[in-house]
């Protein structure tokens, strides 16, 4: 049977990629664990997608577990611990924004004779806390903020098949990006919406099960 033209090149990028991301685990795996890149034996844990993956480097009697992604700037591996240590960060630079914004609106009522109080209650009332699902079959990369690119926001990420507790003030905004961080959907928090999905085809919002 011939193999058209457009599966023959999809199967080559899957190939190609596929050898990036053993590379890259590979050669940081060497550093890491001061052992000889060719005497490492690498074992996928888990397929995230063509071009990212959960892998497994053992050698010289020593083991590490890396995530691995490949986009148009190149290869990375990380450890989980990175990783938790990256989406700390990202959480407090968060946090530090919203004590920002918090304590903008509290000075902005204090001169007019006890409305700070008010403004505080406002602040609360319009906070929203919702539930997200990836249906998607692939980890998604996420944006809160106005718009991605955009000072004032931060970015995230969610796992295939995972929920997670996401939040902001009514009217905020939470983006879908692509691996250039470039806007692919959006959802405008509500607190008539508790939980929202993101649908199979990995470029939507939902509020309910695609």
């Amino acid at each position: 049977m011939k193999i058209p033209p457009w599966m023959f090149l999809a199967l080559l990028c899957l190939s190609a990629c596929a050898g990036r991301l053993d590379q890259s685990v590979r050669t940081r795996a060497a550093a890491d664990l001061s052992c000889s890149a060719d005497s490492l034996k690498i074992d996928k844990v888990e397929d995230r997608g063509f071009n990212e993956g959960l892998y497994r480097a053992q050698g010289c009697e020593r083991s590490q577990q890396y995530s691995a992604k490949c986009t148009l700037f190149g290869c990375r591996s990380h450890t989980a611990e990175e990783i938790a240590a990256r989406e700390a960060e990202e959480e407090a630079r968060y946090q530090a924004y919203r004590q920002q914004q918090a304590e903008r609106q509290a000075a902005g009522g204090a001169g007019s004779g006890g409305s700070d109080s008010s403004s505080s209650g406002d602040a609360a009332s319009r906070f929203v806390s919702t539930r997200l699902h990836n249906e998607c079959p692939r980890k998604v990369l996420l944006f809160h903020g106005r718009h991605p690119r955009h000072s004032g926001g931060r970015t995230d990420s969610i796992g295939s098949n995972t929920t997670m507790s996401v939040q902001g003030n009514e009217g905020d905004t939470l983006w879908i990006v692509d691996d250039k961080g470039e806007g692919v959907s959006n959802f405008t928090y509500n607190k008539s919406v508790s939980q929202v999905f993101i649908t199979k085809s990995c470029a939507g919002f939902s509020t309910s099960r695609s």
